[in-house]
């Protein structure tokens, strides 16, 4: 039996990362096959909330706990556990989709909290096209990832091409970026990548909207490996 354990750290007290946390699983569930929060849940405000995962493809239920804990002036540590899985066929896949789907959550979670931005796509067209997920950990300040990726003369001297097609449509400094996909033999997407500050360095967090065929697959793992090298 395996457990998800993921966390995370929002500049915010818990009473509003609790609030967001609940009022948009619209938003924290994005990437999870569940969109709701389960009506038959635990809750103990702003500290807790356990809810019940259905397994779905005939695998038995399994138990996502949420905590928030203040780890100092207006700083919140939000965890997550998905526990339960058993072994079975598909269990390491359901646990792989599962584990990227609450990085993302968690990451939009406190982009929404402490700035107001929406990550997902813009527009519903968009929105009901494929999407891809993608996470990498960045040895660097958020503050040094964020001026990789939007600088021009920075970017041109690690991504290799990896970005050309795709043009800033929106940011906030050392948190997150939005870029206006045009990539060859395309239809227009957009994508978007979300920096959040570790102990180690920068979680980043991709979304991409509009995805045909396997190029996201292939495009983002080797940009972060890149971005990662060159921010060594």
């Amino acid at each position: 039996m395996d457990e998800i354990l993921i966390q995370s750290f929002v500049a915010a007290p818990p009473e509003r990362v609790w609030e967001q946390l609940l009022a948009r699983p619209d938003l924290v569930l994005d990437a999870l096959p569940l969109h709701a929060w389960p009506v038959e849940r635990v809750e103990e405000r702003p500290a807790r909330l356990e809810v019940p995962w259905p397994g779905g493809a005939g695998r038995p239920a399994t138990r996502v706990t949420i905590t928030l804990a203040v780890t100092g002036p207006g700083t919140t540590r939000l965890e997550v556990r998905h526990g339960g899985w058993e072994a079975g066929a598909g269990s390491e896949d359901a646990i792989a989709g599962h584990f990227a789907g609450w990085l993302q959550a968690v990451a939009a979670l406190g982009l929404l909290v402490e700035t107001g931005r929406d990550p997902r796509a813009t527009s519903p067209q968009l929105a009901q096209r494929e999407r891809y997920f993608a996470s990498g950990e960045i040895a660097a300040e958020a503050d040094a990832v964020f001026r990789a990726i939007t600088d021009p003369d920075v970017l041109a001297r690690w991504a290799q091409g990896a970005l050309d097609g795709a043009a800033p449509a929106d940011a906030v400094a050392g948190r997150y970026v939005r870029w206006t996909t045009a990539w060859s033999g395309a239809e227009p997407g957009e994508a978007v990548m979300i920096l959040r500050p570790t102990p180690r360095g920068t979680h980043c967090a991709v979304a991409e909207y509009g995805v045909t065929g396997r190029a996201a697959s292939t495009r983002w793992p080797k940009l972060l490996e890149r971005l990662a090298q060159f921010l060594r």
